[in-house]
């Protein structure tokens, strides 16, 4: 079900501020029997992107009353949650032209369904030609403006359906829908998030369960000079989980058996 401000649709004003200028940040949920998945993560980080880009009076009681409403007839499903500034009269970049309540919309649609090889043996990828562009004051949040990863799709195919993206100086940031880590022994790295990029919920529940599983992670810059250094990488996000990465460009890695029990550890926690 699709809901604007709680009414069941499918669109929005040409004066919303998200469609105008990117003016919201969103989340992408994995709903499984009703049940969607990591909400607690997800829902603190759209606080934490609300609060910074300054989008204020968001109600959580009303936003969580109205993802049950969009959830009453769903079951599997994947649900999208965005938060607009609000419906302006008048146009202009000042957030002071904005209504007093932003925009609570919500979406709902098919699990998307990927080739088994791509979670059990993994995928190749390769280094994506667009640059990620540094913005310190917008990185770590899920905000709108996602240009330079929808730009880089263009680059996606059937044998590299999923690609890494790297800063100017050619440091790893993510890839275009998702997180990377990699593994070196029996330590997991993951790029360090400061200046571009965003703090995946995927990525983080990961994290929580490599710990809890008595892993060491380090958070570093890691440019992509230095992929020969690991053993094992994979790209995660919150609704494909994790899927190996076989090769990147013409290098290749060997199975590693620490990402196939974490792959195992995470699917347990998500499927229980």
């Amino acid at each position: 079900m699709n809901l604007v401000n709680g009414k069941v649709s499918s669109s929005i004003s040409i004066f919303d501020r998200g469609f105008l200028y990117g003016d919201s940040v969103f989340e992408t949920i994995l709903v499984l029997n009703k049940n969607p998945q990591n909400i607690k993560l997800h829902l603190s980080r759209l606080k934490k992107g609300c609060n910074h880009l300054k989008i204020k009076n968001l109600d959580f009681k009303l936003l969580q009353r109205n993802i049950n409403k969009a959830l009453s007839d769903e079951k599997d499903c994947v649900l999208n949650i965005n938060i607009t500034r609000g419906t302006v009269i008048n146009r202009g970049y000042n957030i002071k032209l904005a209504p007093k309540k932003p925009n609570i919309i919500l979406t709902t649609g098919l699990i998307p369904k990927f080739p088994k090889e791509y979670v059990n043996s993994g995928i190749n990828t390769k280094f994506s030609s667009s640059k990620i562009i540094d913005n310190e004051g917008l990185s770590k949040i899920k905000h709108s403006n996602r240009i330079d990863q929808v730009i880089a799709t263009k680059e996606i195919s059937k044998n590299f359906p999923e690609l890494i993206m790297c800063d100017q100086k050619n440091n790893i940031i993510e890839g275009i829908s998702s997180n990377i880590f990699f593994v070196k022994g029996k330590v997991f790295y993951t790029p360090k998030i400061s200046r571009s990029g965003v703090e995946g919920v995927m990525k983080s529940f990961i994290i929580k369960n490599l710990k809890k599983n008595k892993y060491k992670i380090i958070e570093k810059i890691i440019n992509r000079k230095e992929i020969k250094n690991y053993d094992g990488a994979f790209f995660c996000n919150s609704v494909r989980l994790i899927w190996n990465i076989k090769s990147i460009k013409n290098f290749r890695y060997k199975k590693n058996i620490h990402i196939s029990k974490l792959t195992k550890i995470i699917n347990n926690e998500i499927f229980k």
